[in-house]
């Protein structure tokens, strides 16, 4: 759901979901006394990547000449699911799932399992984990709740229909995107190099700005009583 600010809103919100947009984000603002807590903050979602990124641009034609002509898009394109989770310390988990598969509970409880591994072993068994994510139907299983809360994690709210307060909707992915745009891949394997290029591309500034806009994004929500900001 990149740049959807610049033309379209990804929900109409009703009276309902602006007051729980302000409520969460009136919450998480007064969390703790500073806002130190966001560098122990994980958040991940999910991301169709196309094997083709061709960018359909407009034609600027004499009057008497034909635009060229434009191959119409595929029903069914052909694409792989990154999933991915990251901190202010940059990536810590990600995996591509094979050609066309998506989430289920299940397959995302395994996936959070190898996180948590792979956090003890950076971190530290005990390390302080508050953890995002949106309320995807996989995400808010009764197993994956249960996966959770067995990780002792704290679990932040999260509103429906908020793309705009999910760091890896409003910074990670939309860049990812503007990488993508343009290339074409004939693997999965190719799409896994591009990937870890585009990670390893990203310096530590790069994550930690994501995360940090946060305060700001639940400000701006509360100043717009709910409604998406600009």
């Amino acid at each position: 759901m990149q740049n959807f600010w610049l033309d379209l809103i990804p929900h109409v919100l009703k009276d309902y979901d602006m007051h729980r947009r302000v409520d969460m984000s009136m919450f998480l603002l007064s969390f703790h006394r500073t806002q130190a807590w966001l560098d122990d903050l994980i958040t991940g979602d999910e991301k169709w990547v196309h094997y083709s990124n061709n960018i359909r641009k407009a034609q600027w034609v004499d009057k008497d000449k034909l635009p060229d002509d434009v191959a119409k898009p595929e029903l069914h394109v052909k694409k792989v699911m990154l999933c991915v989770w990251w901190s202010v310390r940059g990536i810590e988990h990600w995996e591509l799932l094979e050609e066309g598969k998506t989430i289920t509970a299940d397959v995302y409880t395994r996936q959070l399992e190898r996180l948590r591994k792979k956090i003890a072993s950076s971190r530290g068994e005990k390390a302080r984990v508050f953890f995002q994510h949106d309320n995807a139907r996989p995400h808010v299983a009764k197993v994956t709740n249960a996966k959770l809360m067995s990780f002792g994690w704290t679990v932040l709210p999260h509103p429906p229909y908020s793309p705009d307060l999910a760091p890896s909707d409003y910074w990670l992915f939309s860049s990812l995107q503007h990488h993508l745009d343009g290339k074409d891949f004939k693997s999965k394997g190719d799409i896994e190099k591009e990937l870890i290029s585009f990670f390893a591309s990203k310096d530590a500034t790069f994550w930690r700005n994501g995360i940090n806009k946060l305060p700001e994004r639940w400000q701006k929500t509360i100043d717009a009583d709910g409604h998406y900001f600009h």
